[in-house]
């Protein structure tokens, strides 16, 4: 589309011209001394515009040739006997022909296939997925463009029943497209990937059940607009470059061997790399979206148009990366699929091998700095003679086909490259030191890989520093989305004081047994679902691990936001039941905070609860050290209704361990056992207010709070003595509450 005399004065763009009698070639490149002549013409001749160009003998280059240069050009050629042909007399009466569909997207009757969405339909259509879808799908805003718009990324899990924020270990696949704003089949493609993972998530479990997708359909969506609105090939970003230019590559401006090779230093060139590495705000979006995924991302796959190429690192040089083989694995499986399917053919390997050295692109830098094992460009098919613009009745082929490819590479991924990865975590060591919360965090992803079909792992909740509170799901069919008529839950938490180091061990230990062991396989376990936080207060953990060893608060700053000489909140005060008995000063380790659930640790937990009504039936809070099973009520004297039964559970687990081991735990309601009342208390929130009818704290028999290292087995597995005792005799004891609704025995 032409851009008249008032457009270019008021867009004051380098590249705002009318593109008639602009020329479409095709050139084949049919000796080595033809390639290397071509790159060199695409390096040095700015004015000619390469769609198409690759390093192989015998495969066709694509350039769009402006009036001014048609005969020059056509005289290069012939000087190199380079053979050629004439694809679009005139590009403007093309593309003009397919610029647009005749129809507005109406969200409730689904993606169409039959023209190009406009940003705004883009965002209509994701946010319309995550209304409609809110158990399994997320939009989030990872940045906005220079003009302004927002840059949405969906994020699509398994929809399973309690995973309404994230999975949190389970490997990611992250896709972007658009970053080039002319090729619109990217886009396209991507929303297409989003549709058919969203609204036919049955069909698409496979790619579900053990993976998280995030995509970025439209990258740059300043460049994707001017396209639709001004100049059909625009390129690049809209952001003011140098005098009269506007723009810079995109794929040209990431942070890793930056501006060395294959890019141009003048701000008028397509293939500007920007005054200096993430000069541009949509690709810092994409930068800060992989990083926060460092080391959960396994697949980053980029969308690009056009030439049916599956391309990897390095982009930089022709050596290859260690690690090549897995990436060209996955690559070719996804060309072999295409290849059955369709009889469509990708070349695959490595970019400056197949096409030519371009450095600051985005695959290399997910694979080296972002630690994104497998990295793919995908160049999609382009529209016959049309190249970046197919037309609209060939957005369907286009965009299936392509989907063909996308979901091999994830299923070869999934099946056949993520479980040859080397553990970077050895488990066999788990229990003879005290982990970190990343350690923690990658042991959930070994199991997760190993155990997918019984273990889910999520996080519905960041602390204030930002860490994950991962929950840990573990059941028999935890893809069942609904949980079974007969199967309750059991709920329990660990290192909610951050310095009880050793209550983090018991937690993990349980997971151990119940996955490496098979424990979840036992007649009484398998009753229940077992949902547990192994490491509740992250934020303290880490502190009393890297600081003081006796920290037990969270860590969010107190008082006046010019005063906060204090920090932290007792978790264990900050429940809404009997809050008020807790201490009112700041600096006090038993401070209850300036309301109930004022901490996103214990939010996280009583929704949690929220969330399990009425199926959970016993919760375990592991705390350390004081040799002791407890029961409610914290806050009183008073007993509850139904003591006797939780007595006699705690009494199961008392004695258990002392046949097994020969330690005497004491056993009680908490007001009794520590002679003092306690406000705000977990278990007597889950009790009377969220009606658990079996709500115990077990307080760890450890001699401390970090015992030496080499005690921490020997607990771990003391402690899982007593907890499976007490889970055996609620189960076989009291088989007539698991029934009920667990409220008409409590208070």
């Amino acid at each position: 589309m032409g851009i008249d005399k008032q457009d270019k004065k008021n867009t004051l763009t380098n590249a705002a011209y009318a593109i008639h009698s602009y020329k479409l070639y095709s050139v084949e490149q049919n000796s080595q001394q033809q390639v290397d002549f071509l790159r060199e013409l695409q390096q040095t001749a700015q004015d000619l515009d390469f769609w198409k160009l690759d390093r192989l003998v015998g495969s066709d280059a694509r350039v769009l040739v402006p009036p001014a240069r048609l005969e020059s050009f056509r005289h290069l050629l012939a000087a190199q006997k380079l053979r050629h042909r004439e694809l679009i007399h005139d590009f403007e009466r093309v593309q003009d022909d397919h610029l647009y569909g005749t129809k507005r997207l109406s969200p409730a009757k689904g993606l169409p296939l039959n023209k190009y969405l406009r940003y705004s339909e883009m965002v209509e259509y994701l946010n319309t997925l995550a209304r409609k879808h809110s158990d399994f799908v997320t939009v989030a805003e990872i940045g906005k463009s220079f003009e302004g718009r927002s840059i949405p990324a969906i994020t699509i899990r398994s929809p399973t029943l309690y995973a309404a924020q994230s999975n949190s270990s389970r490997p990611v696949v992250f896709v972007d497209a658009g970053i080039h704003a002319r090729e619109w089949a990217a886009p396209a493609m991507a929303m297409y990937l989003i549709s058919e993972l969203v609204e036919n998530a049955s069909q698409n479990q496979d790619l579900l059940a053990g993976l998280t997708w995030t995509i970025v359909p439209i990258a740059n969506p300043d460049g994707y607009e001017y396209s639709h609105q001004h100049e059909r090939l625009w390129r690049k970003t809209r952001r003011p470059a140098g005098r009269n230019c506007y723009g810079i590559d995109g794929n040209r401006n990431y942070d890793f061997h930056w501006a060395e090779v294959g890019a141009s230093d003048r701000p008028c060139a397509d293939t500007y790399h920007g005054e200096h590495s993430f000069s541009e705000p949509e690709t810092r979006a994409i930068r800060d979206e992989l990083m926060r995924l460092k080391g959960q991302c396994k697949f980053y796959l980029s969308l690009h148009t056009y030439g049916e190429y599956l391309l990897y690192p390095w982009g930089w040089t022709p050596e290859l990366p260690a690690g090549w083989q897995k990436i060209d694995a996955v690559a070719k499986a996804g060309a072999a699929a295409i290849k059955e399917s369709t009889g469509t053919s990708y070349t695959v390997g490595s970019s400056t091998n197949v096409l030519y050295a371009a450095a600051g692109g985005s695959d290399d830098y997910a694979f080296a700095v972002a630690d994104v094992p497998i990295s793919i460009t995908m160049e999609l098919p382009g529209g016959g003679s049309q190249g970046f613009n197919p037309p609209p009745s060939r957005i369907e082929e286009i965009v299936k086909e392509t989907f063909v490819g996308v979901r091999a590479m994830a299923l070869e991924l999934l099946f056949r490259v993520l479980p040859t990865f080397k553990m970077s975590f050895d488990s066999s060591k788990l229990f003879q030191t005290y982990q970190s919360h990343k350690d923690i965090k990658q042991y959930l992803d070994n199991l997760l890989q190993q155990y997918s079909s019984k273990i889910e792992v999520f996080s519905r909740a960041e602390s204030y520093e930002g860490r994950e509170i991962l929950t840990v799901r573990i059941c028999t069919d935890v893809q069942q989305k609904r949980p079974l008529a007969n199967r309750w839950s059991i709920l329990i938490d660990a290192g909610i004081h951050a310095r009880e180091w050793i209550t983090v061990s018991v937690a993990l230990f349980i997971v151990q047994q119940l996955l490496e062991k098979d424990e979840i396989s036992a007649k009484s376990f398998r009753s229940f679902e077992w949902i547990i936080l192994p490491l509740l207060n992250p934020d303290g953990y880490e502190y009393s691990r890297e600081h003081n060893k006796m920290w037990r608060k969270t860590r969010r700053p107190l008082g006046p936001r010019n005063h906060r000489s204090c920090v932290g909140v007792d978790c264990n005060r900050n429940f809404n039941v009997a809050w008020t008995i807790g201490s009112t000063r700041f600096c006090s380790l038993l401070y209850r905070g300036e309301r109930p659930f004022s901490e996103r640790e214990t939010k996280n937990v009583r929704d949690l609860f929220r969330k399990l009504r009425p199926a959970c039936k016993f919760y375990l809070s592991l705390h350390s050290y004081a040799k002791a099973i407890l029961y409610p009520r914290a806050y009183t004297r008073t007993l509850p209704r139904n003591w006797q039964m939780q007595h006699t559970i705690a009494e199961a687990g008392v004695e258990a361990m002392k046949k097994a081991t020969g330690v005497r735990y004491r056993c009680g309601s908490a007001s009794t056992v520590l002679n003092r009342p306690v406000g705000g208390s977990s278990i007597d929130y889950a009790h009377d207010i969220e009606k658990v009818p079996v709500a115990l704290v077990m307080e760890v028999a450890s001699k401390g709070f970090h015992p030496p290292e080499a005690n921490i087995q020997r607990i771990c597995e003391e402690s899982w003595i007593g907890i499976g005792a007490m889970v055996n005799c609620l189960a076989s004891s009291f088989r007539s509450v698991l029934k009920g609704s667990g409220t008409l025995h409590l208070r």
